[in-house]
């Protein structure tokens, strides 16, 4: 999935760029005897170059560093399964069945290894975020129906984390809470 993401997002980059680079090429200089820019021509280049120049380094640099990348090599020690609802999250180690949903009263995860949560939701969007024990925030990923997001982290701390909805899904919002340790 992020490797498809990436391709669109490399596309459009394309497309749009074949756009400026149009855009300039259609472009006339003024003639003489006009009012208006000089050398637009040049100066439009100029632009463009320090745009793409710009946003080459912005890509090279944050791009390595995407969340999507972080231990993709790796094999996860836990996969936790969670279920967000309103206004609650189902945690297990096992499948959550849809139609039938239940969770684990409480969920232990290694600390120094790596776990992946594949989140869903059953009814409408939510967001997965998980704080620490100092209440900040450690990663996040959307819940959202029909759709699994697979969120790979290594908690270094062990302690209790808590799990908050950061999108708003309705009128109990502000109770939709859950924990999970790390020992």
């Amino acid at each position: 999935m992020q490797n498809s993401i990436l391709t669109l997002f490399l596309t459009l980059t394309g497309i749009i760029t074949l756009v400026f680079v149009m855009v300039f090429l259609s472009s006339k200089n003024a003639d003489a005897n006009q009012t208006g820019m000089k050398n637009a021509l040049q100066k439009r280049l100029l632009f463009l170059l320090i745009l793409f120049v710009a946003l080459a380094i912005l890509a090279s640099v944050t791009l390595p560093k995407s969340p999507y990348y972080q231990y993709k090599d790796e094999q996860p020690a836990k996969v936790v399964h969670v279920a967000a609802g309103q206004f609650y999250f189902l945690m297990s180690h096992n499948a959550i069945d849809p139609a039938a949903p239940n969770g684990e009263p409480s969920v232990e995860l290694p600390a120094n290894e790596l776990v992946e949560f594949r989140v869903t939701s059953l009814d409408v969007n939510h967001d997965f975020a998980i704080y620490n024990a100092n209440n900040k925030l450690v990663t996040q990923t959307q819940a959202m129906p029909g759709y699994v997001n697979s969120l790979r982290w290594k908690f270094k701390d062990p302690g209790q984390y808590v799990i908050y909805c950061l999108e708003y899904c309705g009128p109990g919002h502000q109770i939709m809470k859950s924990t999970f340790t790390v020992k």
